[in-house]
């Protein structure tokens, strides 16, 4: 059965329609197939809705309880646990990092353990929706609303504020789980797509219902609220899950996100009209703003309040033609943060933010202020115009606001291993910056308690953060930062310049850096490799690499008066990034200590990471390395959104 007229017009105040039901002039029997718990419309919301809801919050619920017992249980381990337990954590990082990559399509699956928990919500869904029975009623006498119809309108309803939840930049499931935003949109999508498939068997059981009965004609030239609200919320609604693949959004990504917007105004607005507070349907749109609305908020209120809506950047191009935006900063971020941009003097753009990684660390002494540095490759559109901006007028100043930082590595990870192996490919290389930095700061020689460690500045915050002070490289709360290995490919030899002169400059500021275990390793491809053995590149600029053993292999780069080295290598072609995991995680699972993989790059590398790591983890859940501390991976995309 259907509500009635649109008679909330006169009356807002009432949430919920009402539930009287009276069997008229049904049979007995009739009547009490009808009220049935599967079968009766005047309860289906808390049949059908309500469980889709604790479906949902279930699954949050597991999230929230592993990230409160690995952040606060556990904590900062000395103690790696039994092998029972190393096998259970290898279990759960092979299921979240093994993967499929579709060669023909380009394509990366998700993780093996988030397509699993995508096919629980199938079967759910599935079987909620079609397994009750009948799909139609046999005769008009009991009403105008078909059961599939209407299990398929209120599963589809309660997925609404779900699709919300994960929306956002800044949201309650990230604040209570600890998955970053960014992760959350696989989640985003694929609530959308149960959001959308839902709708339509709602949609069309109407369609082949009035035909059956012969009324469809009447139901469109009557154009009922019902009809008309729910085609226009349907092709709305078609548009949003659709036309944000990331084929379209290629194609204009200023255009996406302001036609999504409005979309989404639209959507809301006309499937408020469709619902009709019929039941309980307004309480979804209520919950959809109680959780939507604050996230939305809070990022232009922090923004305004916190950062300033006055702040400055400078812009500049790099000789190896990346455009680095300087902006002053007086909040502390991590490796791996990442910030979205609203830059206020580029006309049109201003109404849109663009995400950026961070490729600096906060200043050592809090009594300074600390700079976000990004470095960005300059592609079509906006990053286009602020490169030629910067290209036009060196060391500009433009109008910026900063929304973040979000993201980012978990710190907790990095101090629990000895070894590090960060690997990146191509426009990654300002993304390891942080790393090697926050490597150096923490993996200093043994100096007086009242001393500051590998320079003259105080300690951060981000290195009070942790439980202990860092006496030499060696101790973390039980585990010490050992060694840090980096693996960079590109293609681009002046991006192979300006990397190894950066980390040059960078290690030069700490006395004691080369007393360290640091290697980096360089593989060029392309137009790189080519030029790899040329000694003199063009004027002054030299580069050699020495070879010998492990810990005098240099690289040296002399610009002129500047001149740059660092601890490390280049080699020729792609690097064989299992083969390097592998030999890393063998020679650290040996001596029973942990390794944690940091890769950014393209869709093939990380491809390969990510399944490389999986393998490792496979084997200790095999038995072999018995003692090792584990293997963890990070990955950072070059494009989420």
């Amino acid at each position: 059965m259907e509500a009635a007229n649109p008679a909330w017009l006169g009356a807002m105040v009432m949430l919920h329609s009402d539930r009287t039901f009276e069997c008229g002039d049904m049979s007995a029997e009739d009547c009490a197939y009808y009220m049935q718990k599967w079968h009766f419309w005047y309860i289906a919301d808390h049949v059908y809705a309500l469980p889709t809801v604790a479906f949902f919050m279930c699954t949050i619920g597991i999230f929230l309880i592993g990230h409160f017992v690995s952040s606060q249980l556990l904590g900062y381990r000395k103690f790696r646990g039994p092998p029972v337990w190393r096998k259970l954590i290898a279990a759960i990082r092979w299921l979240s990092y093994r993967g499929f990559h579709v060669k023909a399509l380009r394509w990366n699956s998700a993780p093996v353990g988030i397509l699993l928990l995508g096919l629980v919500g199938a079967i759910f869904f599935f079987c909620m929706d079609l397994i009750p029975q009948p799909y139609y009623w046999s005769t008009l006498d009991f009403g105008g609303s078909p059961p599939l119809g209407t299990r398929s309108g209120w599963m589809a309803l309660a997925c609404m504020p779900f699709v919300f939840a994960t929306a956002s930049k800044t949201n309650w499931i990230t604040l209570l789980t600890g998955v970053s935003h960014e992760r959350l949109q696989v989640f985003h999508r694929w609530t959308a797509y149960a959001f959308f498939l839902l709708a339509l068997m709602h949609t069309f059981p109407f369609i082949v219902y009035h035909i059956r009965f012969h009324d469809m004609e009447m139901q469109v030239k009557m154009g009922t609220l019902f009809y008309w609200t729910g085609i226009v919320a349907l092709i709305f609604q078609a548009w949003l899950t659709f036309g944000s693949h990331s084929t379209i959004r290629a194609l204009g990504y200023q255009f996406f996100q302001v036609s999504h917007f409005a979309a989404v105004i639209v959507f809301v607005l006309i499937f408020f009209f469709h619902c009709d507070f019929t039941l309980s349907s307004w309480d979804y749109f209520i919950a959809t703003a109680a959780v939507y609305v604050p996230c939305l908020i809070y990022p232009w209120a922090r923004t305004l309040f916190e950062y300033g809506g006055t702040q400055r950047a400078t812009l500049r191009v790099e000789d190896c033609g990346f455009t680095r935006i300087t902006i002053p900063a007086k909040f502390d971020w991590k490796p791996g943060q990442h910030c979205f941009l609203r830059f206020r003097d580029f006309g049109i753009h201003a109404f849109s933010s663009h995400p950026f990684t961070i490729c600096s660390l906060p200043n050592r002494n809090p009594k300074e202020k600390s700079e976000l540095v990004f470095y960005i490759r300059h592609q079509s559109g906006f990053t286009s115009k602020l490169y030629q901006h910067a290209l036009e007028k060196p060391e500009v100043s433009v109008g910026v606001m900063v929304d973040g930082p979000y993201g980012g590595i978990d710190l907790q990870r990095y101090y629990e291993a000895e070894h590090l192996l960060v690997i990146a490919g191509g426009s990654g290389a300002g993304w390891v910056l942080p790393f090697i930095e926050l490597f150096v700061r923490q993996s200093c020689l043994p100096i007086p308690d009242d001393d500051c460690c590998c320079g003259p500045e105080e300690s951060i915050d981000i290195e009070k953060r942790q439980p202990g002070k860092t006496n030499g490289a060696r101790n973390f709360s039980g585990s010490g930062l050992l060694s840090l290995r980096v693996v960079l490919a590109t293609r681009d030899t002046s991006s192979r310049i300006w990397f190894e002169q950066t980390v040059g400059d960078l290690l030069a500021k700490y006395p004691n850096a080369r007393e360290i275990d640091i290697r980096i390793q360089v593989s060029l491809t392309g137009e790189a490799e080519q030029h790899m053995d040329d000694p003199v590149k063009a004027g002054d600029l030299v580069i050699t690499s020495v070879s010998g053993a492990s810990s005098t292999e240099e690289i040296t780069v002399q610009n002129g008066d500047r001149k740059a080295s660092i601890p490390g290598k280049e080699l020729h072609g792609r690097p064989h990034l299992p083969a390097i995991i592998h030999e890393d995680a063998e020679r650290v699972g040996g001596a029973g200590q942990a390794l944690s993989v940091y890769v950014c790059g393209p869709e093939t590398m990380q491809n390969d990471v990510r399944n490389a790591v999986a393998a490792e983890n496979l084997e200790i859940l095999k038995g072999g390395r018995g003692q090792s501390g584990g293997v963890y991976l990070h990955s950072e995309h070059f494009s989420w959104a």
